[in-house]
């Protein structure tokens, strides 16, 4: 048989896309139900942070270097920067519902559905995407908060 650089070519992409959808490992530790709860408990401490208007309980579901993505405005960084993000969030209360939680040992996602409650009780449902990096003594905090109406962009 006569060597074929296009057969080499495509086997090694074959190969290559082959190696990249197969997991790293057969005993890769994932997360655990008691991670899966400590996370939608600390979702729920947010949910109830902002219902109250407390903006220091809202910002600390973050790690220090937490970072949200909020629609249509720049991203803020950090304790002081969340802090103030909640101070000036309005009154609402918002829901979550998680569709699927996994991840590693040390890291997790979060994606979901919410509705956001306005005080005049318009309701505003939404979806969410979160990533959530463990703490060194157990618990799990938000490192990367993003979220966006289903409404339409203005």
């Amino acid at each position: 048989m006569k060597f074929s650089p296009v057969l080499a070519v495509i086997l090694a992409f074959t190969l290559a896309f082959v190696l990249a959808c197969s997991p790293l490992s057969a005993s890769a530790p994932g997360i655990g139900k008691s991670d899966i709860e400590a996370i939608n408990a600390t979702r729920t401490a947010r949910s109830t942070a902002i219902a109250n208007r407390d903006a220091v309980a809202a910002a600390a579901v973050a790690t220090e270097d937490g970072i949200i993505l909020p629609p249509n405005l720049p991203p803020r960084q950090g304790q002081p920067a969340l802090r103030e993000w909640f101070t000036n969030f309005p009154a609402t209360s918002v829901t979550f519902t998680s569709i699927e939680i996994d991840g590693s040992d040390r890291i997790a996602y979060d994606r979901g559905t919410y509705e956001a409650t306005a005080k005049d009780g318009t309701v505003t449902p939404g979806k969410y995407l979160w990533i959530w990096r463990k703490q060194n003594d157990g618990s799990w905090r938000a490192a990367i908060a993003m979220w966006n109406p289903n409404a339409p962009a203005p």
